[in-house]
């Protein structure tokens, strides 16, 4: 009878232990596993939670270069600054927009048109941290960017790849940025120590390019397998030129909307390229471009977007002419 007993006690533990495995199975199949809930080998968008209020996107005009003003849950981060201005235009547009602190400046990389003004940036507001590539440069620009630096001691400074590390993420109250780029030490092309960001505000997603090119480009849709490209608006890549943009990150981010900081008057890189150009039009985006519209807002409750431009654009035809149209 004893053994009867055991025996019966033994079967009993091996279906509750059975039965337990299964629940366990099921959870993980059902919810994704435990923890974060991004899948990066799947493509599957994943479940983020919406978050209070609302965050803005300002894509402002600085003629040739890039400056991202977000603002989100009172708190500010600037992306880059444009090329030096002596009329102090962006200083103006974030006083404008009652700026006094970033929580995060960032720069993308040291050429003139994206840190021109960085100098300005931090003697006219709070800065707490500033984000920037292991890149040097020999330029007086780049000198005088770093003697303001160390005049401000109170500033946290941090390295993409040293102390950021890619795949970081950074959380500034609800909003987050996660780097994907720069994945190598050295380039040959100073842009593509570009600091790549995916900023994302709830559901909606913002792919930050810098100027990262082809190089850089190809070592993201290498690396990035899963979502981790896919945008609701993405920032084209040094201004539209014809080496980024390429149709592997647009077929990999499949962006509703697009964005190209460019000037092309009187300037001699012909920005945007022609080439690049085909390719937004082609990829069905809604394509919005800082020399014709001004600064461009988006506007996201973590669901849905809405945009709002400085100057309204009647003829979209305007939208697909490429200074390479004029050349000799």
């Amino acid at each position: 009878m004893a053994k009867k007993k055991k025996k019966f006690k033994s079967t009993v533990i091996k279906l509750v232990l059975t039965i337990v495995l299964l629940v366990v199975a099921y959870l993980i199949y059902a919810f994704g596993g435990f923890g974060n809930n991004e899948n990066p080998n799947n493509d599957t968008p994943p479940n983020y939670d919406i978050p209070s209020g609302l965050a803005e996107f300002h894509y402002i005009d600085v003629g040739q270069g890039d400056a991202i003003l977000i603002r989100a849950g009172g708190k500010n981060v600037l992306i880059d600054t444009g090329d030096k201005d002596g009329d102090n235009a962006l200083v103006t547009y974030l006083q404008n927009h009652k700026v006094t602190e970033l929580e995060y400046f960032v720069i993308t990389h040291f050429d003139a048109d994206h840190f021109g003004e960085s100098v300005e940036i931090l003697q006219n507001f709070t800065v707490k941290n500033v984000l920037m590539p292991n890149q040097v440069k020999t330029t007086n620009l780049y000198e005088n960017f770093l003697t303001a630096l160390e005049d401000k001691p109170d500033v946290n400074v941090l390295v993409a790849r040293e102390d950021v590390k890619i795949g970081d993420k950074i959380n500034v109250g609800e909003l987050e940025f996660t780097v994907l780029a720069p994945l190598s030490d050295e380039y040959k092309d100073g842009n593509d120590y570009s600091v790549v960001l995916m900023a994302r505000w709830g559901k909606n997603k913002f792919l930050l390019t810098g100027d990262a090119e082809k190089e850089s480009e190809e070592e993201m849709l290498a690396k990035y397998k899963g979502t981790e490209l896919d945008c609701d608006v993405f920032k084209a890549g040094h201004h539209g030129s014809k080496t980024s943009s390429c149709q592997g990150i647009l077929d990999k981010a499949s962006p509703q909307y697009i964005v190209i900081s460019c000037v092309y008057d009187g300037q001699k890189y012909r920005h945007p390229h022609r080439t690049s150009l085909d390719r937004f039009i082609e990829s069905g985006a809604e394509l919005y471009r800082t020399d014709l519209h001004g600064s461009v807002v988006f506007t996201t409750d973590g669901e849905k977007i809405t945009v709002k431009t400085e100057k309204t654009v009647t003829d979209k035809n305007q939208l697909s002419f490429s200074p390479e149209d004029n050349a000799e």
